[in-house]
């Protein structure tokens, strides 16, 4: 079976690594015996061996076991054969000398084994931190991957909620349609109990178009694309107040600056405000009038507007719970709704890069927390504010 052209290339390599290993043992053994050679007349017969040590590092760091084991004997058998008279003769010299040897000898294997223990737990710490290099660049492939797949499963599941909320209305506004023509035609002649029930067939069908509106302008939200522009809010609070204050018969009292200009899209901006004033009307306490305070708070990048009111409120411990789609703390008996009216503010709100939060506290109110971002530098900002 033939190898592919990697693993030869590989192979070829490793090879002549190992052959410069022992070539670099060759070349260090020399000069350390030229450089002893050369200095002969200084040292005399003192420390034939000490310059070989130096050889045998480097050959055992850079070559491995192999080379350095080379490296000690070529070094003793080079001093026998040149560094110890006569020269040109292979002589152990004396019992001192023979003994320096031995030595040089122990001192070199210890030497070599530590090098290799240092080469061993270099080249661990190489193949961990390759192998961890490698962790990160396959779990960053694996987060991307999954967030594709997330996003495809998101733009799939929005897809087919505006898909069903769309086809459903419908069928709810033929239900609707047809008891209203049934009361026109048979009224007289329908019993109080079957009156009764068509009615709350009727009423059931009107609130399943409610919340399928709702959920449409929900999913619509999420596709829609955005047309940033600088937008002006004040204005569509005070009116929007104005029409809700007429509608209940109650006067609202509203506080707000002259201007809130804002970097965003205005339908969906003017959407979210609506919807914070329309909560904070639904939810408004009985015995004393309603008040809504509107502040505005800036940073380098960020604009946040808060909607407080002197409503209900409600348990802090529900914080989470009102941001969800169709999620009620009370019955439509005592406040309607369908529960997608603050979702859609969440919406918005990320949609503008920035999220909403609420402080609240039951018989109090609640003050909301809008916030936008890519306001740009504070340069580019309104004067007032």
């Amino acid at each position: 079976m033939g190898l592919d052209r990697a693993t030869v290339l590989g192979r070829i390599a490793d090879r002549l690594d190992r052959v410069s290993g022992y070539f670099l043992a060759f070349a260090t053994v020399c000069t350390a015996t030229g450089i002893r050679y050369g200095m002969d007349k200084e040292l005399k017969d003192h420390n034939r061996l000490i310059l070989f040590v130096p050889a045998v590092l480097v050959s055992a760091w850079y070559g491995g076991v192999g080379p350095g084991i080379f490296a000690l004997l070529f070094s003793c058998f080079m001093c026998a054969w040149i560094l110890i008279p006569p020269i040109d003769n292979l002589n152990l010299g004396d019992r001192a000398e023979q003994f320096g040897m031995l030595l040089y000898l122990l001192i070199g294997v210890g030497v070599i084994a530590l090098v290799h223990r240092e080469r061993e737990a270099k080249r661990s710490r190489e193949r961990a931190q390759e192998e961890l290099r490698h962790l990160n660049e396959s779990l960053e492939e694996r987060v991307q991957e999954r967030t594709r797949e997330l996003e495809q499963a998101n733009r799939e599941l929005e897809g087919f909620c505006y898909s069903v909320s769309h086809d459903l209305r419908t069928p709810s506004r033929a239900i609707t349609g047809n008891i209203h023509i049934l009361f026109e035609d048979y009224g007289d002649q329908l019993e109080p109990p079957v009156r009764e029930k068509l009615s709350r067939i009727s009423a059931a069908a009107v609130k399943l178009g409610e919340l399928l509106d709702g959920l449409l302008t929900y999913s619509r939200l999420a596709k829609d694309s955005l047309n940033r522009d600088s937008v002006e809010l004040s204005t569509f609070i005070s009116a929007e107040v104005r029409k809700l204050s007429a509608e209940i018969g109650q006067p609202i009292l509203l506080s707000l600056p002259e201007e809130i200009i804002v970097i965003g899209d205005r339908k969906q901006l003017n959407m979210a405000l609506g919807e914070l004033i329309v909560n904070a009307v639904t939810y408004r306490s009985h015995d004393r009038p309603l008040k809504i305070q509107v502040d505005l708070r800036r940073t380098e990048s960020e604009l946040t507007v808060t909607f407080a009111d002197n409503g209900i409120g409600f348990d802090p411990k529900y914080e989470g719970k009102i941001f969800q789609p169709f999620e009620r703390l009370h019955r439509d008996e005592e406040y309607p709704g369908i529960g997608m009216g603050l979702a859609k503010v969440v919406r918005i709100a990320e949609r503008h890069g920035g999220g909403v939060s609420v402080i609240a506290q039951e018989g109090v109110g609640c003050t909301f927390s809008l916030a936008i971002g890519r306001q740009g530098p504070m340069s580019d900002a309104p004067k007032r504010f």
